[in-house]
């Protein structure tokens, strides 16, 4: 089982085939870790669409996550609400404060990010994140003349 949750939490694990097992559970994934394999498979995209793909996760309105983020800021801004301490109400409008600025303007950056390797996918030179630019155009070789050929 141990060889199974690690293998779920990301981790390759060498192991003998008495403990190796080719399935993984959704409940021994974390949501941190769901969020670092996300990150793993920015970093290793190929191509534009693969990126744009990756960061629908992030930027969906409905079930992104950073919406989901606030949501969670949200439900414990409502804890606060709940809760009779005297610093309680200054925790909840700071949560919800964070959930209503700052995430919007993270969501807003990363749909404009998500939105800039659209375009670029819709280039006809489609180039991948790690592609180098296209070369500049030689110079055209002169002849003995000095006219250009």
């Amino acid at each position: 089982m141990a060889v199974a949750r690690l293998q779920a939490a990301g981790y390759r694990v060498l192991a003998d085939a008495e403990f190796a097992w080719d399935g993984t559970e959704a409940r021994y994934v974390t949501t941190g870790r769901e969020i670092e394999n996300l990150a793993d498979r920015i970093r290793e995209a190929t191509s534009v669409d693969e990126l744009t793909y990756e960061l629908a996760e992030l930027t969906a309105t409905h079930d992104g996550i950073v919406a989901s983020l606030g949501h969670v800021l949200h439900a414990l801004a409502d804890v606060y609400d709940r809760l009779s301490g005297p610093t309680d109400p200054r925790w909840g409008t700071q949560l919800r404060s964070s959930a209503v600025h700052e995430l919007r303007l993270l969501a807003a950056q990363l749909q404009s990010v998500r939105t800039n390797l659209a375009d670029r996918s819709a280039l006809p030179d489609r180039r991948g994140p790690h592609a180098p630019p296209p070369a500049p155009p030689t110079p055209s070789s002169s002849t003995a003349s000095g006219r250009t050929r």
